[in-house]
Protein backbone atom coordinates (compact mmCIF):
# COMPACT_ATOMS: atom_id res chain seq x y z
CA UNK A 1 0.00 0.00 0.00
CA UNK A 2 1.24 3.25 -1.01
CA UNK A 3 1.66 6.18 1.70
CA UNK A 4 -0.08 8.87 -0.38
CA UNK A 5 -2.87 6.01 -1.16
CA UNK A 6 -3.42 5.38 2.49
CA UNK A 7 -3.45 9.77 3.74
CA UNK A 8 -6.05 10.48 0.72
CA UNK A 9 -8.19 7.24 1.95
CA UNK A 10 -7.70 8.23 5.84
CA UNK A 11 -8.88 12.21 4.51
CA UNK A 12 -12.19 10.62 2.73
CA UNK A 13 -12.93 8.14 5.89
CA UNK A 14 -12.43 11.71 7.84
CA UNK A 15 -15.03 13.27 5.32
CA UNK A 16 -17.26 11.28 5.54
CA UNK A 17 -17.26 10.28 9.43
CA UNK A 18 -17.86 13.74 9.87
CA UNK A 19 -20.96 13.73 7.56
CA UNK A 20 -22.09 10.72 9.19
CA UNK A 21 -21.55 12.24 12.93
CA UNK A 22 -23.83 15.66 11.00
CA UNK A 23 -25.88 13.52 10.01
CA UNK A 24 -26.62 11.62 13.09
CA UNK A 25 -27.13 14.70 15.28
CA UNK A 26 -29.27 16.33 12.96
CA UNK A 27 -32.79 17.38 14.57
CA UNK A 28 -35.09 15.45 12.84
CA UNK A 29 -37.01 18.65 12.42
CA UNK A 30 -34.00 20.03 10.44
CA UNK A 31 -33.95 17.31 8.14
CA UNK A 32 -36.41 18.68 6.00
CA UNK A 33 -34.88 21.99 5.75
CA UNK A 34 -33.69 23.29 2.63
CA UNK A 35 -29.54 23.80 2.05
CA UNK A 36 -28.19 26.65 -0.15
CA UNK A 37 -28.57 24.51 -3.43
CA UNK A 38 -32.15 24.43 -2.85
CA UNK A 39 -31.98 20.60 -1.72
CA UNK A 40 -33.49 19.17 1.66
CA UNK A 41 -31.01 17.61 4.38
CA UNK A 42 -32.28 14.57 3.65
CA UNK A 43 -31.42 14.92 -0.23
CA UNK A 44 -28.12 16.64 -0.12
CA UNK A 45 -26.87 13.85 2.49
CA UNK A 46 -28.47 11.06 -0.01
CA UNK A 47 -26.59 12.77 -2.84
CA UNK A 48 -23.75 12.30 -1.34
CA UNK A 49 -23.94 8.71 0.19
CA UNK A 50 -25.52 7.78 -3.29
CA UNK A 51 -22.70 9.43 -5.70
CA UNK A 52 -20.22 7.17 -5.15
CA UNK A 53 -20.40 3.99 -7.90
CA UNK A 54 -20.75 7.67 -10.26
CA UNK A 55 -17.59 9.11 -8.99
CA UNK A 56 -15.67 6.01 -8.73
CA UNK A 57 -16.30 5.44 -12.55
CA UNK A 58 -13.93 8.50 -13.04
CA UNK A 59 -11.19 7.49 -10.64
CA UNK A 60 -11.32 3.67 -11.83
CA UNK A 61 -10.81 5.20 -14.99
CA UNK A 62 -8.40 7.40 -14.38
CA UNK A 63 -6.14 4.85 -12.10
CA UNK A 64 -6.67 1.95 -14.61
CA UNK A 65 -5.82 4.15 -17.62
CA UNK A 66 -9.34 4.03 -19.43
CA UNK A 67 -11.46 6.09 -21.05
CA UNK A 68 -13.21 8.64 -19.18
CA UNK A 69 -16.86 8.28 -18.79
CA UNK A 70 -18.92 10.37 -21.46
CA UNK A 71 -21.43 12.22 -18.95
CA UNK A 72 -21.68 15.47 -20.26
CA UNK A 73 -22.78 18.06 -17.33
CA UNK A 74 -26.68 18.07 -18.19
CA UNK A 75 -26.49 14.44 -17.34
CA UNK A 76 -24.87 15.00 -14.36
CA UNK A 77 -27.01 17.97 -13.15
CA UNK A 78 -29.93 15.54 -14.95
CA UNK A 79 -29.12 12.42 -12.73
CA UNK A 80 -28.78 14.89 -9.35
CA UNK A 81 -31.90 16.78 -9.72
CA UNK A 82 -33.86 13.40 -10.32
CA UNK A 83 -32.57 11.72 -7.44
CA UNK A 84 -32.67 14.71 -5.14
CA UNK A 85 -36.42 15.09 -6.11
CA UNK A 86 -37.09 11.49 -5.22
CA UNK A 87 -34.86 11.79 -1.90
CA UNK A 88 -36.27 14.58 -0.24
CA UNK A 89 -37.52 12.91 2.69
CA UNK A 90 -35.20 9.54 3.06
CA UNK A 91 -34.32 8.31 6.21
CA UNK A 92 -31.37 8.80 8.31
CA UNK A 93 -30.99 5.46 8.86
CA UNK A 94 -31.45 4.58 5.10
CA UNK A 95 -28.74 7.47 4.62
CA UNK A 96 -26.13 6.60 7.06
CA UNK A 97 -26.40 2.93 6.18
CA UNK A 98 -25.44 3.97 2.40
CA UNK A 99 -23.18 6.28 3.06
CA UNK A 100 -21.23 3.66 5.26
CA UNK A 101 -21.36 0.89 2.70
CA UNK A 102 -20.07 2.99 -0.02
CA UNK A 103 -17.41 4.62 1.76
CA UNK A 104 -15.96 1.52 2.90
CA UNK A 105 -15.87 0.08 -0.71
CA UNK A 106 -14.41 3.24 -2.47
CA UNK A 107 -11.49 3.76 0.74
CA UNK A 108 -10.82 0.27 0.07
CA UNK A 109 -9.86 0.62 -3.70
CA UNK A 110 -8.60 4.27 -2.60
CA UNK A 111 -6.40 2.25 -0.17
CA UNK A 112 -4.88 -0.47 -2.93
CA UNK A 113 -4.01 2.00 -5.36
CA UNK A 114 -0.46 2.45 -6.21
CA UNK A 115 1.51 5.95 -6.84
CA UNK A 116 1.78 5.05 -10.30
CA UNK A 117 -2.62 4.40 -10.26
CA UNK A 118 -2.64 7.32 -8.23
CA UNK A 119 -0.28 9.58 -11.28
CA UNK A 120 -2.64 8.02 -14.17
CA UNK A 121 -4.41 10.77 -16.04
CA UNK A 122 -7.51 10.91 -18.22
CA UNK A 123 -8.48 13.64 -20.39
CA UNK A 124 -12.17 14.72 -18.32
CA UNK A 125 -14.82 16.24 -20.79
CA UNK A 126 -16.23 17.75 -18.01
CA UNK A 127 -13.02 19.62 -17.78
CA UNK A 128 -12.91 21.03 -21.05
CA UNK A 129 -10.49 17.83 -21.78
CA UNK A 130 -8.05 18.73 -19.03
CA UNK A 131 -6.01 15.89 -18.07
CA UNK A 132 -6.91 15.05 -14.33
CA UNK A 133 -5.03 12.43 -12.16
CA UNK A 134 -6.64 9.81 -10.01
CA UNK A 135 -5.51 11.68 -6.86
CA UNK A 136 -6.63 15.20 -8.27
CA UNK A 137 -9.91 13.01 -8.91
CA UNK A 138 -9.79 11.60 -5.28
CA UNK A 139 -8.98 15.14 -3.58
CA UNK A 140 -10.80 17.27 -5.80
CA UNK A 141 -14.34 17.92 -6.54
CA UNK A 142 -15.09 14.39 -7.42
CA UNK A 143 -14.85 12.79 -4.04
CA UNK A 144 -13.37 14.70 -0.98
CA UNK A 145 -14.48 18.01 -1.65
CA UNK A 146 -17.84 16.93 -2.87
CA UNK A 147 -17.92 15.51 0.55
CA UNK A 148 -17.09 18.11 2.57
CA UNK A 149 -18.65 21.24 -0.03
CA UNK A 150 -22.28 19.34 1.08
CA UNK A 151 -20.85 18.44 4.29
CA UNK A 152 -20.87 22.99 4.45
CA UNK A 153 -24.33 23.29 2.99
CA UNK A 154 -26.27 20.76 5.23
CA UNK A 155 -24.60 22.45 8.37
CA UNK A 156 -25.40 25.71 7.36
CA UNK A 157 -28.88 24.90 6.96
CA UNK A 158 -29.39 22.57 10.26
Amino acid sequence: MAERAAALAEQFEKAVADLAKTIEECPDDKWGAKTGEGWTVAAAAQHVSGQFPLEMEYITAASEGRESPGYSWDDINGKNDGRAAKNTAVSKTEVLRELRDGAASTAAYIRALSDAQLDSTISLPLADGADVSAQQLIEGGVLIDHVNGHLAGIRAAV
